[in-house]
């Protein structure tokens, strides 16, 4: 979908880019008829009036009108009004508008004659509009005719990535299903050592390795279901199912998932709700656990012992909210779009820097599957909040 946008934008901005170019060509190529029309017009009465002894022979198109050295005045015939009234007027070229028609008109003085000649200017109008037709049809068929060809081409171009992506996503897909069963029973297996090495007299630290297992287990299984939830939001599924969720009950379900590791942390995992309402959400309710959960592994993993992870939700008639906010060491704001980028790296984790994997990068995935949408705020020492909002389902 993306590649498809991206092949029409392109379409899109060819084109534009060529009516433009087509735009001044038009512009050009009018301009300089108007200056070749001109240049003719002024020719034709300047030849007329150095030639004209009588009124009898006005060429077609034209009217003269003459006043001898005796005041005689002279008016060739079907001349407008406005002919006469030229022979009082200044020397020179003018443009007349007399009875609904525009004209070209030339006053000269010859051996103390003075000469009108009037050229009427429909021909040459007719014959700019002609050509701003054609203009515009040739631009509008050249506009067409290479959007058409760009967009054939840009699709030619990407297929072959097209088709590389989704061959990628297939195999991240089929990776994923593959690793599920192994990684779960040796997290079954790792457990089940962990379990008999507290009930029996065990090496401490030994004991503590094989807990570490057991977390490094289950933190890969969280990442082939992550990848298997992108390959699905990748794939044109929208949400793996879809049902009414109470935001409320998926908090508190989540959050008594991960008290006994916020509070091994020593850090407090609390739910507000204030301004209750009963609004609730359409869709994926395993994809909108997972998208808090890789919130609150976040917050954890930034919040000090003693600090404190609030999980915030706010429902009214349109939008239902979900915010999880942490008072520990807080974001730089300029950095807040690397955060969604999947496996970016970033400072300000206890350990010193934080790896971000997929998670926060999924969580914008879901929240945009659900046709939501994810802010952050936040500042250095003064921990971060990110808040999803989604629109309420219907009663």
């Amino acid at each position: 979908m993306l590649l498809r946008r991206t092949g029409r934008v392109a379409a899109l901005q060819v084109a534009l880019a060529l009516g433009v170019v087509l735009m001044l060509i038009g512009a050009v190529t009018f301009l300089f008829d108007i200056h070749v029309q001109n240049g003719e017009i002024s020719g034709q009465l300047s030849g007329v009036v150095a030639s004209a002894d009588d009124v009898t022979d006005a060429p077609p198109g034209m009217a003269l009108a003459i006043r001898t050295l005796s005041g005689n005045v002279a008016v060739s015939d079907r001349a407008p009004a406005a002919t006469t009234r030229l022979l009082d007027g200044p020397l020179g070229y003018s443009d007349v508008h007399d009875g609904g028609a525009d004209y070209r008109a030339l006053v000269a003085d010859r051996d103390g004659t003075r000469i009108v000649a009037l050229l009427d200017l429909s021909p040459w109008q007719n014959g700019r509009q002609r050509l701003l037709l054609a203009l515009a049809a040739a631009e509008i068929a050249g506009v067409i005719g290479a959007t058409v060809v760009v967009v054939m081409l840009s699709r030619r171009a990407i297929r072959p990535l097209a088709t590389a992506l989704s061959l990628q996503r297939r195999f991240v897909a089929d990776a994923s299903h593959e690793l599920r069963a192994p990684l779960t029973l040796l997290h079954t297996r790792a457990q089940l050592a962990a379990r008999r090495a507290d009930q029996q007299d065990v090496d401490e630290a030994l004991r503590e390795h094989l807990h570490g297992l057991v977390a490094d287990t289950r933190a890969l299984g969280d990442v082939v279901e992550d990848l298997l939830l992108v390959a699905s939001l990748e794939s044109g599924v929208r949400v793996p199912g879809r049902e009414r969720v109470d935001p409320l009950a998926l908090c508190e379900e989540v959050r008594g998932g991960a008290a006994a590791h916020a509070a091994s942390l020593g850090i407090r995992l609390d739910i507000e709700a204030p301004g209750q309402g009963d609004a609730a959400i359409i869709g994926s309710r395993s994809a909108l656990r997972r998208a808090l959960i890789a919130l609150i592994d976040n917050a954890l993993a930034h919040e000090k012992p003693g600090g404190r992870v609030l999980l915030r939700v706010h429902r009214d008639t349109k939008s239902v909210s979900v915010s999880v906010t942490d008072t520990g060491v807080g974001l730089d704001p300029h950095t807040t779009e690397q955060l969604f980028t999947r496996f970016a790296h970033g400072d300000g984790h206890t350990a010193g820097v934080r790896h971000y994997g997929i998670g926060l990068a999924l969580v914008r995935e879901i929240v945009t599957a659900h046709h939501g949408h994810i802010t952050v705020a936040g500042a250095p020492g003064h921990g971060a909040t990110f808040t999803l909002t989604f629109p309420a389902a219907p009663p």
